[in-house]
């Protein structure tokens, strides 16, 4: 019997989104894992940076759900205005702050992270920060001086090796995994923007769910087109 859906109603996927676990996160240099794997189990701060795209945030997800273990993640854009919850997060076990250039120029944002640097520091509580490429320029010398104080890594744009087994586990994440013919598909023609990339899956998995659909390339043509028209 179809389903009767309500105008507005969003449909989504049975399956859960899977958890995290370090040592099966798929497409990232193992130096990085490694540093990850080390930080979250000790103390410390850890940036990762590089352009849009090279998948800092599938990393700090990763990472914050890894082992089964619910870390708090923060998206820096998603905060523009100046407010003091942030440093509620200070005492947390591990944190993780993504895109903190989005609050490079705002001098009570640096200020903030500024105090969380020294909170968490002072308690010895690990975080991971990712931060564009090039590195902001920061209004507060103190605040820039911490930063530059954290073990870093630059993350470079996923090669086709990479890539494959990255889109198997992002589609995974919201549907069922995408078989070879339309993973070899996506490589072709699709981009290699990694936040790009996840969106268009992510949408494509609610979209075949909508349709009890099963995710084929004439499947992904119908929904590109539809995206395109």
């Amino acid at each position: 019997m179809p389903l009767s859906i309500a105008a507005g109603q969003q449909l989504l996927p049975l399956q859960a989104r899977q958890p995290g676990h370090l040592s099966n996160l798929p497409g990232l240099h193992e130096e990085v894992l490694a540093a990850v794997q080390k930080l979250r189990s000790g103390a410390g701060a850890l940036c990762v940076y590089g352009e849009p795209g090279v998948g800092k945030t599938h990393l700090l997800l990763w990472a914050a759900f890894a082992h089964g273990q619910w870390a708090p993640y923060l998206d820096c854009r998603a905060m523009q205005s100046a407010d003091d919850s942030v440093l509620d997060l200070s005492d947390a076990p591990f944190l993780c702050l993504d895109n903190i250039d989005a609050w490079a120029g705002t001098r009570p944002r640096e200020e903030q992270l500024f105090c969380l640097f020294n909170n968490r520091m002072s308690k010895g509580l690990p975080w991971l920060v990712s931060c564009a490429m090039p590195r902001p320029g920061w209004l507060l010398a103190d605040w820039d001086s911490r930063l530059s104080a954290f073990t870093s890594y630059r993350l470079e744009r996923p090669q086709e090796s990479q890539l494959d087994p990255l889109i198997h586990s992002i589609s995974a994440r919201f549907g069922p995994p995408f078989n070879d013919a339309l993973r070899r598909h996506l490589l072709r023609w699709e981009t290699r923007n990694l936040g790009e990339l996840s969106q268009q899956i992510e949408e494509f998995q609610h979209w075949l769910w909508q349709r009890h659909a099963a995710p084929t390339v004439v499947q992904w043509r119908l929904f590109r087109q539809r995206a395109h028209g």
